[in-house]
């Protein structure tokens, strides 16, 4: 019993350090793209960290003397340019110095490294794993689509709109709104086909695990039930797709992701979605330690989200994170004129706290009433 506990114990401590891992991964492809961008356009990089707190490991190189450090806390990293927030740095190469059209290439490449890194998980995960998308387990023998869908039929498109799915409600909703007949593509034996389904009045009722249709009776008259619809049930599931419609359905994905990022964000502010489905870096790094827990194929899924996430979230207009930064250089470019830079590095200051504060919060609270 107590060498069963342990192993429990530490297969735990396992899946929170490999969260921890995927967590960092995505920080350091994040800071990796500020980084890369920067170097293309001549600035000059002092430093790249990863983690937070006292240095653990550094080098330095000799040919260009860019500083690469390791830190022991891994919940960030960080890309230190020359100059920066210092306009009077006059450094070749300094942060401020630059034109501003280079400042928000630099400074949105963080967000794209994270979206591009996403986008391959999701190219891969398609391909090695599967799509979670709808298949057709039967269709009901009294349905007009009889004859049109077949068993396995895989829902790629309806009404020419890609199917993406998160949960099972995205896919309710892609029906919902269909009239007495829509348009669909599905995957067949490998191929896409075209279909249109019309609807009908068809029995209701559930298959058993061997195939027979088991009809639903009203308890008054006796009659079988029955409802207007399309006549088929199916399954959400991973399904494999070959190379190429993996790639292609990917960038959908991607942009389905983000879609429904801003959702949630705009739920949260409108109080459609409770404050408690949001969570700081604990509620991020339980959430990767269960992914990790559920094997590869989980994890990778659940980091491509967490990497739309990240994107997203740094995109936004909030003080201390890229999106601010780039609002204060457009008005830069606009105006011809800087914000005082005592005032940018306050506001920056200020919703840093802010934000680390509000992670705390959101974590307290979030465990406190789940």
């Amino acid at each position: 019993m107590l060498l069963a506990s342990f192993v429990s114990v530490m297969e735990t401590v396992g899946f929170i350090i490999l969260g921890l891992l995927m967590l960092m991964f995505m920080v350091v492809v994040h800071e990796l793209g500020h980084y890369t961008a920067g170097k293309l356009l001549g600035f000059k990089i002092n430093e790249f960290g990863i983690g937070f707190g006292p240095a653990i490991f550094k080098r330095t190189s000799k040919k260009t003397g860019e500083v690469f450090s390791v830190r022991p806390i891994p919940l960030g990293g960080f890309c230190s340019f020359e100059g920066e927030d210092d306009a009077k740095n006059d450094s070749p190469g300094a942060f401020e110095k630059q034109a501003p059209w280079k400042r928000l290439i630099v400074l949105f490449s963080g967000a794209f490294a994270n979206l591009l890194s996403g986008w391959l998980i999701i190219v891969v995960f398609f391909s090695a794993y599967g799509q979670i998308l709808p298949s057709i387990r039967n269709v009901h023998a009294d349905s007009v689509n009889i004859g049109v869908l077949e068993p396995g039929d895989v829902f790629l498109a309806i009404d020419g709109k890609t199917l993406n799915i998160l949960t099972a409600d995205d896919y309710n909703e892609a029906f919902s709104s269909a009239g007495d007949s829509v348009e669909v593509t599905v995957l067949r034996d490998g191929k896409r086909v075209h279909l249109t389904l019309t609807k009908s009045t068809c029995i209701s009722g559930v298959y058993d695990e061997n195939g027979n249709f088991i009809p639903e009776y009203n308890e008054e008259t006796g009659e079988p039930e029955s409802y207007f619809g399309f006549g088929f049930t199916s399954v959400l599931g991973a399904v494999k797709l070959p190379f190429g419609l993996a790639l292609g359905r990917s960038f959908s994905f991607m942009f389905f992701l983000v879609y429904k990022i801003l959702v949630i964000l705009g739920s949260l502010i409108t109080g459609n979605l409770a404050f408690n489905n949001v969570g700081g870096p604990v509620t991020t790094i339980t959430v990767m330690a269960e992914a990790a827990s559920g094997g590869w194929q989980t994890l990778m899924y659940v980091v491509s989200l967490v990497s739309a996430n990240l994107a997203v979230m740094n995109l936004l207009p909030l003080p201390a994170l890229d999106g601010s930064r780039m609002v204060f250089c457009l008005i830069e470019w606009i105006f011809k004129k800087p914000v005082n830079k005592k005032v940018e590095a306050a506001i920056h200051s200020i919703g840093f706290i802010a934000l680390l504060l509000f992670a705390i919060f959101a974590d307290i609270f979030r465990f406190a009433t789940t």
